[in-house]
């Protein structure tokens, strides 16, 4: 064969194999569009397609009141960001307490994870194991390094621990106690009162003003008066006598003379005239408002009132908190009443995305969102986490130096007997009067009730 007719040969091999490949490159489908979409063409993309994570929904629901949902809302777009296939959802409701009551019932239409005010709604979820233990979660890592528990401060441990099972933790912390007008007070060259005395002299100068020293919300349960009655029976008796009474293992700490001195010097509110009239009948925000309008020098109040109302502050206007004043003869002089505990993070024992809530209460507690919720809330974490760069006001700041310079204590319980009668909280919109042998019913009065008599009466015998 000549070299012209091998080349043609060469020629005509090389054009059979090129339409040979075409033709099983269609067969096998590379390009072909089916309903599903594109069929991969190779083994490996078809692994790559199966190791992608499925998109997720996170349902959050949250109380939604002095904190607003700026951290919320900050918080779901950082967790959104580190978790490239998780949506988050978000249900914040003021009465969200509610309407997760029935869906708990019915186990229907859950959150996956929930941040709550205190109640004992969650205990009685718990007691019908309703809610998920965290006890992984807390003796877990953190995100930020180290173990979990011990980013937590002292009062949030104590409220974890203890118990066998932990089905709630704290996810906020601040002060309970008195708010000041501040503006006010300096205009009339005012001190803040270090005791109830100081404060008897104070209260008639405001009076004498046309001013009344306190207003309180009335219509709610305990009228915020337990923030300051609270504060006061631990000056009058002490720790260890706080640990007794916590402890609701017998009635004798109930008629210790130190919580009669505490509720004497609350009764002493109403009698000198040291409250504004009308303050019975009105609820928080209203009383929030009477304060804000200066018709009163003073509110019981948490660290959550300049947010809770920073649309209703009139411009310049300027309060601080303030230490409760002291009884006569206090045993404990520098304290600080902590609200570790009145909120809390809770786990549905139904939650469809169970391990995803669980990092989720780890993401909200690393120290950038810490300070995230610091500085949208002026409030604060109960973890440990420095305020550097962290811009708060006024307001926040005194509660910050309070906290940082006196002994934090709380009014939490394990007792089922403290649940029971409402955790010591005295009557809203009424003196306190001496009633033992009447049963408490309800929060609003027990504090009161399970007082002796002013004389005469002898101590309960039993809890019935």
């Amino acid at each position: 064969m000549n070299s012209k007719n091998k080349k043609l040969n060469y020629a005509f091999r090389f054009l059979i194999a090129v339409m040979l490949i075409s033709l099983l490159a269609g067969c096998g489908g590379g390009n072909k569009e089916e309903a599903g979409g594109t069929v991969p063409n190779s083994e490996s993309e078809k692994l790559q397609q199966s190791a992608d994570p499925a998109p997720k929904t996170l349902k959050v629901a949250y109380f939604k009141g002095g904190y607003g949902d700026a951290w919320f809302l900050e918080l779901k777009k950082e967790f959104e960001k580190a978790h490239q296939d998780v949506t988050v959802e978000l249900e914040g409701d003021a009465g969200i307490m509610d309407k997760l009551d029935p869906r708990f019932e019915s186990g229907s239409n859950l959150p996956d994870v929930a941040f709550l005010i205190h109640s004992d709604k969650w205990q009685i979820w718990a007691g019908k194991g309703m809610l998920t233990d965290l006890s992984d979660v807390y003796n877990g890592d953190s995100l930020d390094g180290g173990k979990f528990k011990d980013t937590m401060n002292e009062e949030a441990r104590k409220f974890a621990e203890g118990k066998d099972k932990i089905f709630a933790l704290p996810w906020s912390d601040g002060l309970l106690g008195m708010v000041y007008n501040a503006g006010m007070f300096e205009e009339n060259g005012w001190e803040v009162p270090k005791t109830w005395s100081d404060f008897a002299q104070l209260a008639d100068k405001m009076k004498a003003k046309g001013i009344a020293p306190i207003v309180y919300p009335g219509k709610i349960p305990g009228g915020y008066m337990d923030f300051m009655v609270k504060p006061m029976i631990l000056q009058a008796g002490g720790f260890d006598y706080l640990n007794e009474l916590l402890k609701m293992e017998s009635p004798e700490p109930l008629n210790h003379p130190a919580k009669k001195q505490a509720l004497e010097q609350y009764e002493a509110l109403f009698k000198n005239g040291w409250v504004l009239k009308g303050s019975e009948a009105v609820n928080h925000t209203e009383a929030q408002m009477l304060f804000l309008s200066g018709k009163a020098a003073m509110i019981p109040n948490g660290h959550w009132l300049e947010n809770e109302m920073k649309t209703s502050i009139p411009s310049g206007f300027r309060m601080k908190m303030m230490p409760v004043p002291l009884v006569d003869n206090a045993k404990e002089t520098n304290i600080a009443f902590s609200m570790v505990g009145g909120d809390i993070t809770v786990i549905p024992t139904k939650a469809k995305e169970m391990d995803l809530a669980k990092e989720f209460i780890r993401f909200a507690a690393t120290k950038q969102m810490n300070k995230k919720f610091t500085e949208s809330t002026g409030a604060l974490r109960p973890f440990k986490y420095d305020m550097d760069g962290v811009k708060v006001s006024e307001f926040t700041q005194s509660v910050v130096d309070i906290m940082q310079s006196s002994t934090p204590f709380t009014f939490n319980s394990a007792s089922p007997m403290y649940m029971k009668f409402g955790g010591f909280s005295p009557p809203a919109n009424s003196m306190a009067t001496y009633r033992p042998e009447q049963k408490p019913q309800n929060s609003s009065s027990m504090m009161i009730i399970l007082l002796p008599k002013k004389s005469g009466t002898n101590t309960p015998k039993s809890w019935d």
